[in-house]
């Protein structure tokens, strides 16, 4: 950002010639056009240019979502010292005297070159561990805690959250029958399903030992029915094999939509699908039998409750401990 052309294409080749791509800007309303419009990790700012000084322009920078972490470099005549420490307060990382040897630019550009790089590495691996922390270990999907905070936070957003719970069916017999390493393994073909099977803005969850739950935010009801429907064929038509055996498991599931609840909370819509899931259970294990005759088992309300005010306050220590 500098108003002289011939300066400007001298700092700009530096600049190449460090490895960064540069963006030449006369002016700090052009800067500001270009800042909204690409994301940068350097600024090289003039301090005196028309219209709006470099001084004026970082503190528009840090105002900006754009230019908050961006390193700036301010470029000046000024030898004072009361500008480089404005400089410094207004937002600015280091600056340099136009009179200084060039060597003095190139090497502030390269320790800025430094931290930026070094920065770059801490937010990959802040990344990776948000990753692994809010990643199920064994089906690779996210976890319960995972799963109330994007749910809760879609519903304060005003979101249309359909949810679906998935039950695996007589899934202890497997456990009981062929040993945990077998439904280990089970587990983990089915979270790789569920990843493939799903559209990337949905949301899959493991919530309990053979349980799963989905968030289909913005989409209508029978469309999330018809989604839930379809992964369920898909699970089912899984095979593993152990031994002489091949097995396959069953899923039932349950659906519930914000939009027919009154004042929707990541609780009532558990409750609601944990209902609809054990009457599609019920159904299909009493076909001779009325659905009407259906009365679900109020105790699982209370098994419900605890995890539901997550991330709430007082219980917070205690569902660390037991999830």
């Amino acid at each position: 950002m500098e108003d002289d052309e011939n300066y400007a294409i001298f700092v700009a080749s530096l600049l190449r010639r460090l490895d960064f791509e540069a963006t030449i800007a006369i002016s700090g309303t052009s800067a500001l056009r270009e800042i909204n419009t690409s994301s940068f990790d350097l600024a090289v700012v003039d301090c005196e240019m028309p219209g709006m000084s470099g001084l004026d322009l970082i503190t528009h920078l840090r105002e900006h979502e754009r230019g908050e972490e961006m390193f700036a470099l301010m470029l000046t005549a000024r030898t004072d010292v009361e500008t480089k420490i404005s400089a410094l307060r207004l937002g600015f990382d280091d600056f340099v005297v136009k009179s200084s040897a060039d060597g003095e630019l190139v090497a502030k550009v390269g320790a800025a070159r430094r931290l930026i790089m070094r920065q770059r590495r801490l937010d990959n691996r802040v990344r990776e561990l948000y990753g692994l922390a809010t990643r199920d270990e064994l089906t690779g999907l996210f976890n319960r805690r995972y799963f109330f905070a994007e749910a809760e936070r879609l519903l304060s957003e005003g979101a249309a959250v359909n949810l679906v719970l998935f039950d695996l069916d007589d899934f202890k017999r497997v456990n009981d029958r062929y040993g945990h390493l077998a439904g280990d393994r089970m587990l983990r073909d089915i979270g790789g399903a569920f990843v493939k099977c799903t559209r990337h803005e949905d949301l899959i969850s493991r919530y309990g030992g053979d349980e799963f739950v989905m968030v289909a935010a913005n989409t209508t009801l029978d469309e999330a029915i018809a989604l839930a429907a379809r992964l369920a064929r898909d699970l089912g038509a899984l095979r593993w094999v152990f031994g002489e055996e091949t097995i396959r498991i069953g899923v039932t599931t349950g659906v519930a939509s914000s939009l027919l609840i009154e004042e929707p909370t990541v609780s009532k819509l558990l409750n609601a699908g944990d209902r609809d899931l054990y009457k599609n259970k019920w159904v299909r294990t009493h076909p001779e039998l009325d659905p009407s005759l259906y009365e679900y088992d109020a105790t699982r309300t209370n098994q419900l409750s605890e995890p539901i005010e997550f991330p709430a306050g007082k219980n917070e220590e205690k569902r660390q401990t037991s999830s």
